[in-house]
Parts: C-alpha cells; structure tokens; sequence
C-alpha cells in the first residue's frame, strides 16, 4: 500500500528553527554595527561640506581661512550637533574639521557611541592647492569599527 506523506516530521521543524535561530544570532549584530555606521555617515557627509568650503577659501586667496572665513554651516541638523573648525592642519587656521554627533536625536538612538561623539577630519598635505583629508585623526572619539569604510 503507498502511503502518502502528510507533512513535515517533528525533528525536521527543530532542525530549521534551530538554523534560522543561529542565522539571527550572527546576523543582528552585524544589522546593528551597520545601522550605526550608516548614521554615522550623516556625520561624514556634513564634513565633506565643509571641506569644500575650506578647500573653496584656499583656492581663491592662497591660504586657509580662519572658523570665521571658512564659510559652511556648523548649524545642528539631524544627529549632527555642530561642525567647528578645532585647529590648525598642514596649512592655518581652519585646516582641521571636528563633526559632533548627537547620541540620540528624533528617535534614531546612537548609544553604542557612547555621549562624547566626535569624528576629525584634518588636513595632511596641500599640493597646487588641493587638500588631502585624513579622517579619524587626532580628536576622533567614535570607534573605527562604527565609522564609513572611507574613514577607517
């Protein structure tokens, strides 16, 4: 007589939730990781304005501007709380960048940072007017692992 299979057996259901309970253990950490960083690129891009602004003032008077001159908007907007011009890199006065993030703003918590949230960008050399940027230099208090693959 043929007998008709009715369904899954018990041990085969164990089986799969036992795998997809590991998956989700690997997984949701890494997720996690990820969401910060990309947060954390927020931080990076409002950066990269002010970069150009700085890189803008050297190319049309020779020389770095001073927190004043730079010309970008250090204003807080989303879970950043300023961009501040903090010292001096390769060329005067407004050569290094300081992005503080906000640990948690408008329900998007960052508390794997911690409360003191500052990414650096300093200024390592200028060659025919063109800046090179090293990001998480001197300053930089986020750990390297929530930080975009380009700031490592």
């Amino acid at each position: 007589m043929k007998r008709v299979q009715q369904g899954f057996t018990l041990i085969e259901l164990m089986i799969v939730v036992a795998i997809v309970g590991i998956l989700a253990a690997i997984a949701l950490p890494a997720y996690q990781d990820y969401l910060v960083r990309s947060r954390v690129s927020e931080g990076l891009a409002r950066g990269a304005e002010a970069k150009t602004s700085v890189a803008e003032f050297l190319a049309s008077t020779g020389r770095f501007g001073s927190a004043v001159s730079a010309g970008f908007n250090s204003a807080a907007a989303g879970l950043v709380r300023s961009v501040t011009c903090t010292g001096t890199g390769t060329g005067g006065a407004c050569g290094r960048l300081a992005v503080t993030m906000s640990a948690n703003a408008a329900g998007q918590p960052l508390a794997a940072l911690g409360t003191n949230n500052v990414l650096t960008l300093s200024s390592t050399s200028t060659t025919n007017g063109i800046i090179v940027w090293r990001c998480g230099g001197t300053g930089t208090t986020i750990n390297s692992r929530f930080r975009p693959g380009s700031c490592k």
